[in-house]
């Protein structure tokens, strides 16, 4: 511990005590147990993006729960109300709580990366440096629609092999049977109550696909 908090003192001029009191709390975090020393909200929420950036939801958990442990013991111990701390954990199970789906867990995974970018090279460099080479997994509810193959096949054959939106050719063939490799995107989302139909599909190259659900 004295090395890394040495180091944060030397390069970003962290003062040694609140370098020492940082990690250890950090590590609490990690395993999910009670800290008893109390970091203010913005440096909790830094800690708790960190997690997040590395890991997705699944990496909030224990987090999450060492923050609530801390919480409980922080307020009955000085009688006190951590609002602010409280809104911090509350966001936290917020995130935990809202992937339901494989397209919100894309948008997820797509707002850690946003935030990384954010980061400072150097952050980026400590950050590589200490992260696990071996992502971690967690389960996830989802909800699986039971798609009518008759328009997938009505859309294509429509689209003729050509994008309907940059109205390029088809980029490739597939390798099953050498038909025009083009997604069928749904304008309004099967989850936003979008129907199933030919009316509400689009035959798309995988670029345009891309960008109709990120660009």
């Amino acid at each position: 511990m004295s090395a890394g908090a040495r180091e944060l003192e030397s390069q970003y001029s962290v003062n040694i005590n609140s370098a020492k009191i940082s990690i250890a709390v950090y590590g609490k975090l990690v395993q999910g147990l009670e800290f008893k020393r109390a970091l203010s909200s913005p440096d909790m929420e830094y800690y708790l993006e960190r997690f997040y950036v590395e890991g997705g939801t699944s990496a909030l958990e224990k987090p999450n729960k060492a923050l609530w442990k801390h919480i409980s013991y922080y307020e009955k111990k000085n009688d006190v109300n951590l609002r602010s701390l409280r809104q911090v954990a509350e966001r936290c199970m917020g995130k935990i709580n809202s992937v339901t789906s494989f397209d919100e867990l894309d948008n997820s995974f797509q707002a850690a990366i946003n935030k990384a970018r954010q980061n400072s090279e150097k952050e980026r460099e400590l950050f590589l440096q200490s992260a696990s080479k071996k992502p971690r997994s967690h389960t996830v509810t989802v909800k699986v629609y039971d798609r009518n193959p008759h328009v997938v096949v009505v859309t294509l054959l429509r689209a003729n092999g050509q994008c309907e939106k940059c109205f390029s050719k088809a980029p490739f063939t597939r390798k099953s049977d050498n038909s025009p490799y083009l997604e069928v995107h749904h304008k309004i989302r099967l989850a936003d109550n979008g129907d199933d139909s030919v009316e509400n599909t689009i035959a798309l190259c995988p670029n345009c696909h891309r960008e109709k659900h990120y660009g």
